[in-house]
């Protein structure tokens, strides 16, 4: 029997494309017979010695299965793993991904049956999935507009690799480490500056598993300090946000918000659930559909889980409607966000005022699906 062929995938963030990680990977790969793919544009680079073979892709996305798009795979990796793995051409690939690379699209290729029901998976695995931060800009990166795709990197990532670091005190480092541990604390987290670079010392914890990825991204779980300086809680109330408030305070909370992620009501559209995303100083509003207290009774599905479900949450005059956020923070005091959270929802009498919801002033930029 074949073995599996282990994989590691290294991707950079916006600023730092992990060019230099990779040539340490593979200046320091020894004895282990390697294979790395590298996006096309960059076999201009100067090659590796070695016996390393560098295969340049071009990006080259298919659809598996019915064409939906969670099942939408990367086919050009797909072909060339498949290959170095039935040849048993390496018993180590390394795949070198771009920054703006869909991480989650490539993962999946790993998982997901091509249409003769052949995965992957079954060939050669993802050990780690390495996110390369450069740690003395980390800080200005959250507040900047690149904020979001390096923030989700990290949570995606079973390792993150922290470059820079002999440039900054280490008060510093440890705030960086912190912030990245409050975004990912499955991550097993590697300092650069100092060490010979190989596949070795990128070896996480545990094996990349992308259920679970998506899972810790979500936000769910999330309660009390976990680091010096950083903060994760979550925040829940059964009353709506008044739009104008709700739209001050996210304005007013960029300075020291990582993340803050989940299912929100807004008084003003009182049907629709919404989901809010905000990382660093990025946020966004997605339409997650109505409310399953505004479909009649007898139209509800006949499923246990949804009864089991709507009886735990239910409230007397809101139904299930309620507001559900995750939060994690660098330097931020939990008691303040607490109180200006619960000072944007509405009061005692604006709740009593239905007929007034409607016509308060909506700042907030609400998608056409929740007009």
């Amino acid at each position: 029997m074949s073995r599996t062929v282990a994989v590691t995938v290294l991707t950079g963030t916006p600023g730092n494309d992990g060019a230099h990680a990779f040539d340490q990977i593979v200046k320091h790969s020894g004895d282990v017979q390697l294979s790395a793919i590298v996006p096309k544009r960059s076999r201009k680079r100067k090659r590796p010695s070695g016996e390393v073979k560098v295969i340049p892709t071009t990006e080259h996305l298919v659809r598996l299965g019915q064409g939906c798009s969670c099942c939408t795979v990367r086919g050009d990796l797909m072909a060339k793993v498949q290959r170095i793995a039935e040849e048993q051409s390496a018993e180590h690939i390394l795949i070198h991904a771009s920054p703006h690379a869909d991480l989650q699209t490539l993962a999946k290729t790993f998982t997901v049956a091509d249409d003769n029901g052949a995965v992957l998976s079954d060939l050669a695995r993802i050990g780690s999935l390495v996110t390369v931060v450069n740690a003395a800009r980390f800080f200005e990166t959250v507040g900047g507009a690149n904020a979001r795709a390096m923030i989700e990197r990290i949570e995606l990532s079973n390792v993150v690799l922290l470059e820079g670091t002999a440039g900054i005190d280490n008060d510093e480092v440890e705030r960086v480490r912190g912030a990245v541990t409050a975004l990912n604390a499955g991550a097993s987290i590697v300092l650069a500056d100092g060490i010979e670079l190989d596949l070795t010392s990128l070896r996480a914890q545990q094996p990349f598993d992308l259920n679970l990825a998506e899972e810790r991204a979500s936000g769910a779980g999330v309660s009390g300090d976990v680091a010096s300086g950083t903060v994760r809680f979550s925040f829940e109330a059964r009353r709506p946000f008044h739009p104008s408030r709700l739209f001050d305070l996210l304005g007013d909370l960029g300075h020291g918000i990582l993340r803050l992620k989940g299912t929100i009501w807004v008084a003003t559209k009182p049907d629709y659930a919404c989901a809010l995303d905000m990382a660093g100083g990025n946020r966004t509003f997605v339409p997650e559909g109505q409310w399953w207290a505004t479909v009649p009774e007898h139209e509800l599905p006949n499923r246990p889980d949804l009864k089991s479900y709507l009886e735990s949450v239910w409230h007397p005059d809101f139904g299930d409607r309620h507001q559900s956020i995750s939060i994690v923070g660098v330097g931020i005091d939990e008691g303040v966000i607490r109180a200006c959270l619960q000072a944007a929802l509405l009061t005692d009498s604006e709740v009593e005022s239905r007929d007034t919801w409607a016509s308060m002033p909506d700042p907030l930029p609400w998608p056409a699906a929740a007009n």
